[in-house]
């Protein structure tokens, strides 16, 4: 266990130095606020407007329909509404209301504010628009549910790259043939490499789950979800990092992965029921189902395992066929 923490605790100074085990944990987590930002929700609307807190019954029903940003005075509601974005000043006028447009905003936004503005003032009024709800399961933004979704598959993927990268490291600097000659034995040394690859991914993604607001999510579940996808990545990245000497080239080879992670996640979005069959080789596609099922806040236990069961076949199978190009790297 010494010697395993030792190297451990090598990679890591290794990759503080460098930048690199930051940069790897920093980047999921960036990405998710970047998300939190850009991301609408799937209640946002598209009808803003501009007005001043002086009639408060108007004003909560139009909390129903629109987005209200309030100013105090005429003049502010004017230099608003001349901003570059969509956005309508009401003022009242009399015992009626006034539009203050800009003059290109959408036409159908327009119209859509003045039934409301006349539903308010004559209640007899319906306004000619019907909505009908129909639950789909989603309880999530569908945006926010699949950039999460991929952003956290992708999170799985650096602790790989993590790997593959120390190893160029330690071939680099003539390190990597030594092992054969020191006390430290060959599954000792590949324990103490691999940990950063799990440690790395599960902080990242519980880091971004928390800035998207996913704080009710089952942790544990997501944790040995992301366990067992990483041990698919850990295969790859010493795969990879065993046979270049240099980081470029061991970067793009690391890309090919990136393609069974796109195809795993574009075929379980589009392809029917009867297809999903063929996306069962791919460990991205199982360990999809659970992050989208763990986001939803549907996921059961039972389930969950399930997926991980697959996942750990899947990715014993990989060092299965990878075992001996690994074994023969160290060489």
């Amino acid at each position: 266990m010494r010697k395993i923490l030792t190297i451990f605790s090598r990679d890591i100074k290794s990759g503080i130095r460098d930048w690199l085990i930051l940069y790897l944990i920093i980047a999921p987590i960036m990405i998710a606020f970047i998300l939190s930002l850009v991301i609408p929700g799937v209640s946002d609307t598209n009808l803003n407007i501009v007005m001043t807190k002086q009639n408060n019954s108007i004003n909560e029903y139009l909390n129903d329909f629109a987005n209200i940003e309030y100013v105090d005075s005429l003049e502010k509601i004017n230099e608003r509404v001349l901003k570059m974005d969509d956005v309508f000043g009401l003022v009242p006028s009399g015992d009626s209301y006034k539009i203050i447009a800009q003059g290109n905003e959408n036409a159908s936004m327009t119209e859509a504010l003045q039934y409301i503005i006349v539903n308010h003032l004559n209640k007899e009024t319906s306004i000619p628009i019907s909505v009908e709800i129909s639950d789909i399961g989603w309880r999530e933004s569908p945006i926010k549910l699949e950039a999460t979704s991929i952003l956290l598959l992708f999170t799985s993927v650096f602790g790989g790259m993590l790997i593959m990268l120390n190893l160029v490291e330690e071939k680099m600097s003539n390190t990597l043939n030594s092992i054969n000659v020191t006390t430290v034995s060959r599954l000792e040394f590949v324990i103490g490499k691999s940990l950063l690859g799990f440690i790395v991914p599960i902080i990242g993604s519980i880091g971004a789950v928390i800035i998207l607001h996913y704080t009710q999510i089952n942790y544990l579940h997501l944790i040995v979800t992301m366990l067992a996808l990483g041990l698919t990545s850990v295969v790859i990245g010493f795969a990879i990092g065993v046979y270049n000497n240099e980081p470029i080239a061991a970067i793009a080879s690391m890309k090919g992965v990136f393609m069974p992670l796109i195809l795993s996640v574009a075929g379980a979005m589009f392809l029917s029921d009867k297809l999903q069959f063929l996306l069962f080789w791919s460990p991205f596609y199982w360990a999809y189902k659970n992050i989208k099922d763990l986001l939803l806040y549907q996921a059961s236990l039972g389930q969950i395992m399930i997926n991980n069961i697959f996942i750990l076949v899947i990715s014993c199978s990989v060092f299965i066929i990878l075992r001996k190009r690994i074994s023969k790297g160290f060489n």
